[in-house]
């Protein structure tokens, strides 16, 4: 059983605990329907992005896993805490939301880019091959320090992956514009600049 943190903003509970030389992170919070929530690890002046909550049995909920030595090197091992923002309102300003219709897809692959072929085996969480696994016309491709998947975007459509929600870039590809999630070759997201 790890450490038990408050979170603020939003109530709910960060736990944490070491194993393995990973710091194992599990965050619980309040469902309120209003949006896509982001979790945040504080400690001193610093803090770290932990991801986006899915919403589960009628709560919300995140698990992560990161590296001890790389927390411990920007001050946030041991945390002292943790909190929940939202980051994206579903608000339609009371009007009934447009049907969605489900953006154009080009015939060939972007220059650079080749279908997915099973693209949740290159994943290193379960929930991440879940919800890769359940979008459509996934596009891969190799790069410096690991891997980019890329999945059709368009406003008034669920978010495609959301549970990486906060790492994802938009891009227009091909005439579309496509959510684009950057990986360590072991399948851990991570933004382009960390290489």
């Amino acid at each position: 059983m790890g450490e038990r943190y408050s979170l603020r903003i939003s109530g709910g509970q960060l736990e944490a605990e070491e194993r393995e030389g990973q710091a194992v992170f599990s965050v619980t919070a309040p469902d309120d329907a209003k949006g896509l929530y982001k979790a945040w690890l504080t400690g001193g002046s610093e803090r770290l992005l932990l991801g986006t909550l899915m919403p589960e049995g009628g709560a919300l909920h995140l698990r992560r896993s990161l590296p001890l030595e790389s927390l411990r090197r920007k001050g946030l091992w041991p945390p002292r805490g943790g909190e929940v923002r939202l980051a994206f309102a579903f608000d339609q300003g009371g009007k009934e939301p447009a049907q969605p219709t489900r953006p154009p897809q080009p015939s060939r692959p972007p220059r650079g880019w080749q279908r997915a072929q099973e693209p949740g085996r290159r994943l290193g969480d379960a929930l991440l091959r879940r919800s890769a696994a359940a979008v459509e016309d996934l596009l891969f491709r190799e790069e410096a320090g690991g891997f980019a998947l890329a999945a059709p975007w368009s406003p008034g459509r669920p978010f495609p992956l959301t549970p990486l929600f906060c790492f994802a870039f938009l891009e227009e590809l091909g005439g579309g514009m496509w959510a684009v999630f950057h990986f360590t070759p072991r399948g851990c997201p991570r933004f382009p600049e960390e290489g």
